[in-house]
């Protein structure tokens, strides 16, 4: 018997399989071989300002430590490339007011640590359109997403926990023993699925916000920028003329399928934000569903009637920043029944 069946190989199940397994838990993954994966096609990157405001939540400095930890500890053990790129950021500024929210946080301890010099108006990088200027941004960066999942899931297939399967819910027995499902039993389940929480007969009433993104992965002969550069889109250099280019956000029309629409509108935000959109191919369109909620905080913890049924989930747009931090304390929380966060677990909403 295993101590823990974790529901899906996204980057929130990716993570916390390796905390349990290095607390010494037996574990088995269970995945779709990503069919609903925001975390396949997300850039992975790391802002520790949010918004239109500039607002950095409490735990931050936290998230950065442990973000930095985890991912590198990953790499050592695998004896991997670094997963984590550390590249400073350029925000650009919308309007000439928003300044205003720039120079307020200048003056906020919490905060003032990520922010650099003020960008005056044509000061970004070059080819790069900044007509309200903006500011450098520190402790940025992108975690590579695809690679650190296909060698997570090289890890534990070496280690015969994980499987590829499509799990239907209603194959999902809770017992006082533990949990069954087919031929696999547990102690444990967790339910890391992303935005296919909806379908989920425990958590399907919590407040799970889907928000579908699509992007471009771009290829130039010409430099764009060596900045990752954040405005109304993001631009991400990725190394010998590759780069990323997001996102739209769409909360109606929930799949993971590229659109012609969603193509135009990066189109249109790539020529607004480059001065020269021309020598530019696109090598990928591609989609996914980010798994964000009401509240914009994640949805953990442990089921009230089931006390071995657990979510770790709704981690939106920030998961890369926010789930090495959070996988730390699932893991406190299960194995020694310490409190969760409380801006995280469920426990905030009636179930």
């Amino acid at each position: 018997m295993h101590d823990y069946l974790i529901l899906g190989q996204g980057l929130a199940g990716s993570l916390l399989a390796w905390q349990l397994i290095q607390r010494g838990q037996r574990v088995l993954v269970l995945d779709d071989g990503h069919a609903t994966s925001s975390s396949r096609v997300a850039a992975g990157l790391i802002n520790p300002m949010a918004g239109m405001r500039f607002n950095a939540a409490p735990d931050t400095a936290e998230w950065l430590a442990s973000l930095r930890s985890t991912y590198r500890a990953i790499a050592e053990t695998l004896g991997s490339a670094p997963y984590l790129h550390e590249v400073p950021m350029q925000r650009l500024l919308r309007s000439a007011r928003q300044r205003r929210f720039y120079e307020r946080q200048r003056n906020n301890p919490a905060v003032a640590a990520y922010l650099g010099a003020p960008l005056a108006p044509g000061q970004a990088d070059p080819g790069i359109r900044s007509p309200h200027g903006g500011f450098g941004q520190k402790a940025t960066g992108f975690v590579d997403l695809p690679q650190l999942l296909d060698d997570l899931h090289d890890w534990l297939d070496k280690r015969h926990a994980v499987v590829r399967q499509h799990t239907r819910h209603q194959d999902i027995a809770i017992g006082q023993d533990g949990v069954h499902l087919g031929r696999h039993q547990a102690r444990h389940l967790v339910c890391c699925e992303g935005y296919r929480m909806r379908d989920n007969p425990w958590f399907a009433e919590l407040p799970l916000q889907p928000d579908k993104g699509e992007l471009l992965r771009l290829r130039s002969g010409r430099t764009l920028c060596t900045h990752i550069i954040n405005g109304a889109n993001w631009l991400l250099p990725l190394g010998n003329g590759n780069y990323r280019f997001g996102a739209t956000h769409e909360h109606h029309d929930i799949d993971c399928k590229p659109t012609a629409a969603g193509r135009e509108a990066l189109l249109d935000g790539l020529h607004r934000l480059l001065e020269d959109d021309s020598d530019i191919h696109i090598e990928e369109h591609a989609a996914g569903v980010r798994p964000a909620t009401s509240d914009r905080q994640p949805l953990i913890g442990t089921h009230r009637s089931h006390s071995r049924l657990h979510l770790f989930n709704g981690f939106g747009a920030r998961g890369a920043l926010s789930i090495p931090w959070y996988s730390e304390r699932m893991c406190d929380h299960l194995l020694e029944q310490h409190p969760l966060p409380p801006a995280a677990d469920i426990g905030r909403f009636k179930q």
